[in-house]
């Protein structure tokens, strides 16, 4: 008979466990739950220094792609500030991609769509990223019922794979706000809001009102993310103490965090110091 080593067997019992426990995690993770870092933010005109903050904190996090809710420059006929805005993301580029929705003032340029390579026809579009589908629209072209950017949307989100687990949208112009412009100035809740509700959309993330605001509509959250550099905005008193809908209103510069842990979308929203103002999850 073989004398066995007590202590030795028991130190290879226990390496056995851990490898054996090690395997188990590893194969059994999801891919659902290993995420990059997502960073949605907007309206980074005007104050060049602010929106250079902004993007010094985002790169803190360490991101893989990050997307603009428009309104990147003050004047997008005018080169002197794509010049300023590439200077200011440049660092950014270097390590995430870089996807933009049309904001108003670019007003259309053709210099936007030089400073970008983007999917479709670059004024709207879809990518994925991260187990999460990601449409971009632009809220400055027609979006009404039939219109080519309507039917576009429509065959997208019908077309959405089985494995994404979160349809988010994005695009300038707010279907719900309670900032400083008109309210849902593009008709949007009767066009493509409907749209998102019938195919299951989670999130919009939308500009053009300066502030950080979360809205919540038919199970969707409607995220106002305009707090990039442009002057700030102020609350419409009116509309906050009428609104259904408006859950938060922070009037602060901002970026937003996305991160898909466990088939959980996690939202966490940082001011410009990096301080924490906001967190929300959907599953």
């Amino acid at each position: 008979m073989v004398k066995v080593n007590t202590k030795i067997l028991s130190i290879l019992i226990i390496i056995l466990i851990l490898l054996l426990t090690s395997c188990s995690f590893a194969g059994g993770q999801s891919s659902s739950s290993l995420s990059q870092t997502i960073i949605i933010y907007g309206d980074s005109r005007t104050n060049h220094q602010i929106h250079q903050k902004i993007v010094d904190a985002i790169i803190t996090t360490e991101p893989k792609v990050v997307f603009h809710t428009g309104d990147l420059v003050g004047n997008g006929l005018n080169p002197d500030h794509w010049t300023i805005f590439n200077e200011i993301v440049s660092d950014l580029i270097e390590v995430a991609e870089f996807y933009p929705a049309l904001g108003n003032h670019e007003n259309d340029s053709p210099l936007y769509f030089d400073n970008f390579v983007l999917p479709n026809n670059e004024r709207w579009y879809s990518v994925e990223k991260d187990n999460l589908h990601f449409i971009i629209l632009d809220s400055n072209s027609d979006c009404s019922i039939s219109s080519e950017q309507y039917l576009w949307l429509e065959d997208d989100l019908k077309n959405i794979s089985e494995n994404i687990k979160f349809v988010i949208a994005i695009f300038h112009h707010p279907p719900f706000s309670t900032g400083g412009h008109a309210e849902d100035g593009k008709g949007l809740r009767q066009s493509i809001v409907p749209l998102f509700e019938q195919y299951s959309v989670n999130i919009v993330f939308n500009g053009h009102d300066h502030n950080y605001e979360r809205s919540l509509c038919n199970n969707i959250y409607y995220i106002v993310t305009g707090g990039g550099g442009a002057p700030l905005s102020y609350q419409s008193y009116h509309r906050s103490q009428n609104s259904p809908y408006s859950q938060l209103f922070i009037r602060a510069y901002h970026f937003c965090k996305l991160s898909l842990i466990n088939d959980q979308l996690i939202i966490e929203v940082y001011d410009i110091n990096s301080n924490l103002i906001d967190r929300f999850v959907t599953d």
